[in-house]
């Protein structure tokens, strides 16, 4: 991958961490609204931290020298799903090769320290963002999907 792709991927990705917290943040309103107070923390927690990860990004590809269009571009590709059901929600979140693509983007930024930095950081909320999510998948299995709905009121 050229600096000039990993750039461009690493401006895609932050136009994605502002894409996902919109879309948890109404997520969370919409949980709260059905009365699922604990789902609804918890995707307020995520859409906070990735609007924290999304402005050092945006910081970090100025210190870069990207321009806002650079990002602009990027927001135009970013297709999030909105679901109104909360399983739905989850497994379209849920995505473990998205692990793969932030290693190669990593791997892309060895010469750039900083950089580096901020993707492992990505690298690791992921993880710990997808093992919730697999927690919840695995509740639902075992205590049936209205059961988990009770739990997460």
């Amino acid at each position: 991958m050229t600096k000039e792709e990993a750039l461009k991927e690493f401006a895609m990705y932050g136009a994605a961490w502002f894409g996902n917290s919109k879309q948890h943040f109404a997520y969370s309103a919409y949980c709260r609204l059905q009365g699922w107070n604990k789902l609804a923390d918890k995707w307020k927690e995520e859409a906070e931290e990735e609007w924290e990860e999304a402005e050092e990004v945006l910081n970090r590809l100025v210190e870069l020298g990207c321009k806002p269009a650079d990002l602009q571009e990027a927001m135009k590709t970013m297709e999030l799903p909105f679901c109104d059901d909360p399983i739905e929600q989850i497994k379209s979140d849920y995505n473990p090769e998205g692990l793969a693509e932030l290693s190669r983007l990593h791997a892309a930024f060895a010469d750039d320290v900083p950089t580096q930095k901020l993707i492992q950081k990505w690298i690791d909320g992921e993880v710990e963002h997808m093992a919730w999510e697999k927690q919840y998948l695995n509740y639902i299995d075992k205590l049936g999907y209205e059961n988990f709905l009770i739990e997460m009121m």
